[in-house]
């Protein structure tokens, strides 16, 4: 039973005499149409009951029945004390009701009587019952300051990771509207800047193959958009230079055998007291000169692209073949060789290419340059690409600005795992400054405003989501939208159909809420 508070008295009498001589209620009328049945004697005067600034912002308040909630027995009727004689005429306790024995308004009067006549005034009370009781709403099965459907305004109010509950009619009733759940994606991320960019190979992992000597293309063994493995052979290319050197080669070790041998002989002769120490040295020296020659020669051989191998197997007819081979593992992205065609040393006949990651070229402003640094993370929307957004890192920033276009000139490294990424793309940039690793990115679908205000809904239960209230930071090109606070990465989140949700939580604001049958 509620107890009566010595401090309410005086705030009571004078709601008291605001209801006899401001607010005049219709005996006839039943509480559930108060608001809508009392005057006032002076013209333009309002009370609490129309203007919702005059209403304690720490209670509840019943829109269906013109009286907070606490005090409302037609939505709470546990709340009732079944101890106290009720005036079922005026919504009161008998106690409590100056409308039947008007002296009660001019005396203390146990509870606020004048408040509940006129709609129930704003002591000080916590939005629970006359016990203590929390406000339950029977019909959404929430607590009633958390129930999104019956005090959709509470929204306004809420902090970032604060929500409201809103309970569907069904458990089916998610499945049926076409609620789509998942994860949001964790994310460093942080305050972005727009540049624009250009994709182009990876400079470091790009081959421009040329012959080192002049001759014509004997073999084609690799096409365009082919991909080769590091080493393999693309041409093959008759140089008579190849022949020439291949054949000095051969020579230069018959010379060192040769001489080789007489240092044998003269070493032996020495030995044996019959040679001179002149003949000797001057072995020696030839010996050393023949050395050298077939070094220079091997050397010669390697510089014409030779592996090891192919010259330790050379025989005694020297062939003019010279292969064109992969100096890594990559694709084939041009080919000007065609069989036949006479070449010279350095020109390009083949490209290739490592995709596994690009470069993208990046137009930094002058005014952004400062906040791009070596290791700056960045992120790419590709218009043609739009489910695909790779990211990377900024690895070198120009030191000079352009002077035509005030443009500093960057660079990042993007992998390209599955080759989405082309040379000559253009693409929307987001470099990251100011990293932070508790972010999490959701799809702009999964974000609604209400009250100009950022919400998520959240899954609790299969009939039950949550009206969470969240930071917003940025809207990548990608079109996600970077959650700074609110949610985890491990919430059940509603990534598509929340309009469902949204128009069930404002359907009160429409005329549609929580109603008594």
């Amino acid at each position: 039973m509620m107890s009566l508070k010595p401090r309410l008295f005086l705030p009571l009498i004078l709601l008291a005499l605001l209801a006899l001589g401001g607010c005049k209620d219709r005996p006839a009328q039943s509480p559930a149409s108060s608001t809508s049945a009392h005057v006032h004697d002076v013209a333009g005067e309002t009370c609490f009951i129309e203007d919702a600034a005059k209403r304690d912002p720490g209670r509840l308040w019943c829109k269906e029945h013109g009286r907070y909630e606490d005090r409302c027995w037609e939505c709470h009727s546990e709340l009732r004390d079944a101890d106290r004689p009720y005036c079922e005429e005026h919504g009161l306790y008998e106690d409590e009701c100056f409308l039947c024995d008007p002296a009660r308004g001019k005396a203390p009067a146990a509870g606020d009587a004048a408040g509940d006549a006129a709609g129930n005034a704003s002591e000080e009370v916590p939005p629970t019952g006359e016990g203590g009781t929390e406000l339950f709403c029977d019909e959404h099965q929430v607590p009633e300051h958390q129930c999104g459907v019956c005090q959709p305004q509470l929204a306004d109010e809420l902090s970032a990771g604060e929500a409201l509950l809103v309970r569907l009619p069904s458990m089916r009733s998610a499945e049926l509207a076409g609620l789509a759940v998942g994860h949001a994606e964790e994310s460093q991320s942080g305050t972005t800047i727009s540049l624009l960019g250009e994709v182009r190979y990876d400079g470091n992992r790009l081959a421009r193959l040329t012959p080192l000597a002049d001759g014509v293309i004997a073999e084609i063994r690799a096409d365009v958009g082919q991909v080769v493995a590091r080493g393999e052979t693309l041409a093959v290319i008759n140089s008579p230079a190849a022949a020439v050197a291949k054949a000095g080669y051969r020579t230069s070790i018959h010379t060192e055998q040769r001489a080789a041998a007489a240092l044998a002989r003269s070493e032996q002769l020495q030995q044996e007291d019959i040679g001179s120490r002149r003949a000797l040295e001057e072995a020696r020296a030839e010996h050393g000169s023949a050395a050298v020659a077939v070094s220079l020669a091997r050397q010669g051989l390697l510089t014409l692209g030779l592996r090891e191998a192919e010259i330790d197997g050379l025989g005694d007819s020297a062939t003019s073949g010279l292969a064109l081979r992969a100096p890594f593992a990559g694709t084939v992205v041009e080919r000007n060789a065609v069989l036949g065609a006479a070449v010279t040393s350095g020109e390009a006949l083949f490209e290739v290419a490592d995709l596994s990651q690009m470069w993208v070229e990046l137009s930094v402003p002058e005014e952004a340059a400062p906040k791009i640094a070596v290791g700056t993370p960045v992120q790419l929307r590709v218009r043609t690409l739009p489910s695909d957004s790779p990211t990377g890192q900024v690895t070198w920033v120009a030191p000079v600005v352009d002077e035509k276009t005030r443009m500093v000139r960057a660079r990042a490294v993007v992998p390209n795992p599955h080759g989405a990424l082309r040379q000559g793309m253009f693409a929307d940039v987001s470099a990251v400054l100011d990293a932070s690793t508790d972010s999490v990115l959701l799809p702009a679908s999964a974000v609604h405003r209400l009250s100009d205000l950022p919400f998520v809904f959240v899954q609790q239960e299969a009939d039950l989501f949550a009206a969470r209230r969240v930071e917003v930071g940025d809207r990548l090109p990608s079109d996600e939208y970077v959650i700074r606070t609110g949610i985890s990465a491990d919430d059940s989140v509603v990534l598509t159909g929340g309009f469902t949700l949204k128009s069930a939580l404002l359907a009160s604001r429409l005329g549609a809420g929580c109603a008594d049958d």
